[in-house]
């Protein structure tokens, strides 16, 4: 179902909302995967081909097609019940309206879809789609508005049309690691059958050698470049949590992080490093800090 929002704005707000320091990390991880295929593909002479292509899969996974098979991959679908769409449409409403007020760079249409899931959740994806979990409608109304208003910010500051860029440059250079591993373990099994025939233990241990570095190397890549993804997706969680307290939803936030989502893993550094989202407590002080009244404890 969409809904209708603020007025279309131009590229220079577009390109204002992209460019910041929170998205430094995405602008990393794309200029390595670029560097990859020049290192990788740059002597055989097809590099611009091959970076066309590149850019050619992230423009698909822009369109609206694009957007289409993400919701449909993520178990989203149409909401079909009345008594849900009476429930949640006034509430998305809400919201678009407050933040309108106030932020001429709101989507101009939002789509809900629904996602079968017990626990309270809900995402953004795209230009303009906004994905609710069942277990959201077990939450009061000023729950839901404090979730609905944070990611309506992932929205308007465009962090979900970066989501679909990170997807369609991840699908090639996915394609890119995979012909590298294959290169990789035909070369090893070729020189591990000339190694037996010759009976060389020596082609046999660097062909081993050979197969283990390569394969620790593309893991070590991707870890690498996942750390700068990583890093700009939790701060960019912080900027939509202090959008919904700027349109006035910072309490219902606040509330809803502290109470009833689920946190990051702490059992570990590098769990919470290649975490997508910054712990909740630390993201209750952030809206602290803002100013929320937002307390755990009566006094």
């Amino acid at each position: 179902m969409a809904l209708t929002g603020g007025d279309n704005v131009d590229i220079w707000h577009r390109l204002g909302r992209i460019i910041r320091i929170s998205n430094l990390g995405t602008v990393i991880f794309f200029v390595l995967n670029i560097l990859l295929i020049i290192a990788v593909f740059g002597s055989s002479g097809n590099i611009f081909e091959l970076i066309l292509i590149y850019f050619i899969t992230v423009a698909i996974s822009l369109s609206p097609t694009g957007e289409m098979f993400l919701a449909a991959f993520a178990g989203a679908r149409d909401i079909k019940r009345v008594d849900i769409k009476l429930r949640v449409i006034p509430l998305v409403q809400y919201v678009l309206d407050k933040a309108n007020e106030t932020t001429p760079y709101c989507p101009k249409k939002v789509k809900v879809l629904l996602v079968h899931d017990s626990a309270p959740n809900a995402f953004a994806l795209g230009k303009r789609t906004l994905c609710i979990t069942d277990g959201l409608l077990t939450l009061s109304d000023d729950m839901i508005l404090g979730v609905l208003a944070h990611e309506i910010g992932h929205l308007s500051y465009g962090h979900t049309v970066i989501q679909l860029l990170i997807g369609g440059g991840n699908l090639f250079i996915s394609g890119c690691l995979l012909l590298i591993k294959l290169s990789c373990w035909i070369f090893s099994a070729i020189m591990g059958l000339f190694a037996i025939g010759s009976r060389s233990g020596i082609i046999g241990l660097i062909t081993g050698l050979f197969a283990g570095i390569s394969t620790v190397l593309s893991w070590l890549w991707v870890k690498f470049c996942m750390l700068f993804l990583m890093w700009s997706m939790r701060q960019n969680e912080y900027l939509a949590d202090e959008f919904a307290y700027r349109i006035g939803f910072g309490l219902e936030l606040a509330t809803v992080l502290d109470q009833h989502l689920s946190d990051v893993p702490n059992d570990g550094f590098l769990k919470a490093l290649y975490s997508t989202h910054p712990c909740n407590d630390d993201r209750v002080a952030a809206l602290q800090n803002l100013g929320v009244p937002y307390s755990r404890y009566q006094y």
